[in-house]
């Protein structure tokens, strides 16, 4: 039993000594990781965040009070300007339509009043009492004419107030709102029979529905301060859409903002009392490009990627190979395998623009070269 306790031992350890011996070979003959100087793109790029949203877009409310009486289109249907969109019912109040129908009363005693003294006035210029140019007799033609006028006017106020229609002149006027641009309907917020408010009322005037050209669409989003110190309009943009990531679309930067939106926000903070010093600057993307067939609507989130600086057909490897040396670690350099013992040597370079992955090499090694990965060998002695 004894024996064969030993030769057990003897055995595990012979196997542990060429296993450590073929380990130890195999690491010293480790190939270096080496990867191949290539040319090229690089881009330098700044990232909003935001949405897709018509250009140009209208909100339609009424400037008349009543009662939503009928409605002519509905949410995604196309009209022209000068369609007939909502016809609002008037509906006013006892106290209101009272008071109106009294100053009509009133217009009408006014102006049968001004008309009799004018008739007395008149008499006594045929009779050559008073010349023509009398001051009374002067006023009392003008007052006839402004009480007519007030007439006309406090009638056309009770018709409005009565049906919603009315005539001045050769204009008629009517409670019936019309599309103000061609447009798709991208909202409604009323229904018949709903009491709305006028933009005449002190309140916020209810907003019934909003038009907008969806054959011009934009692009709104918001950049950090840092990126917005280094945009100007014109520069080239990549969009991709929420709904569909695998898509790309381009545009132009048409539009940077020259205050921070939270600059002045009177919002603090409750506890602290500071406020933040996230700011951002809204941009605008324009002349869209998008793809044939693809579906957009109005509030599509999308992520734009604002080209700062291009460089094409350029010497370059990946950030992760540099390494610094000199007295404040600014002085980059390459490794570049060799014969030495060491298995390389290191050689300084001279860089170029970078985004954050890839950097360009404007001199120190060329195209085709061959340079050690020191991200994968881990810590070199004497490297």
């Amino acid at each position: 039993m004894k024996k064969r306790w030993i030769s057990a031992a003897i055995t595990t350890a012979i196997v542990a000594g060429i296993g450590y011996y073929f380990t130890v070979n195999a690491e010293d003959s480790m190939p270096l990781p080496l990867i191949t100087v290539e040319i090229g793109t690089i881009e330098k790029q700044a990232v909003a965040v935001g949405q897709i949203v018509p250009a140009h877009s209208v909100q339609i409310k009424s400037q008349i009070e009543g009662i939503v009486g009928e409605i002519y289109h509905y949410v995604g249907e196309d009209v022209e300007a000068g369609t007939p969109l909502i016809k609002i019912r008037p509906n006013p109040t006892p106290q209101r339509l009272t008071q109106a129908i009294t100053e009509l009363m009133s217009s009408q005693a006014q102006l049968e009043s001004s008309k009799q003294k004018l008739s007395n006035l008149e008499r006594l210029v045929q009779n050559q009492v008073i010349p023509k140019n009398y001051g009374d007799y002067i006023q009392a033609q003008a007052d006839v004419r402004q009480n007519n006028a007030d007439l006309q006017q406090k009638q056309q106020n009770l018709d409005l107030i009565r049906s919603g229609e009315s005539s001045i002149g050769e204009s008629k006027l009517t409670s019936t709102i019309v599309a103000p641009i061609s447009g798709t309907v991208l909202n409604l917020n009323v229904e018949v029979g709903e009491p709305i408010i006028s933009t005449e009322s002190s309140q916020s005037a209810t907003q019934m529905m909003s038009l907008a050209n969806m054959n011009d669409m934009i692009f709104k989003g918001s950049v950090s301060e840092h990126d917005a110190a280094r945009l100007s309009v014109g520069m080239p943009v990549t969009m991709t859409l929420a709904p569909y990531p695998e898509t790309e679309v381009t545009g132009t930067l048409s539009k940077v903002a020259v205050q921070s939106e939270k600059l002045n926000s009177s919002q603090e903070s409750s506890t602290t009392g500071q406020r933040s010093f996230d700011n951002g600057f809204q941009v605008e993307v324009s002349n869209i490009q998008f793809p044939d067939g693809l579906i957009v609507r109005s509030g599509f989130s999308a992520t734009a990627q604002i080209t700062l600086k291009k460089a094409e057909k350029i010497t370059t490897i990946p950030e992760r190979v540099l390494q610094f040396s000199g007295d404040n670690g600014d002085e980059p350099e390459v490794l570049i395998p060799d014969e030495s013992e060491q298995g390389f040597h290191a050689v300084p370079v001279k860089l170029g623009l970078s985004d954050g992955i890839n950097v360009e090499v404007i001199s120190g090694i060329e195209q085709g070269e061959q340079i050690v990965d020191y991200s994968m060998m881990g810590a070199i002695p004497n490297a």
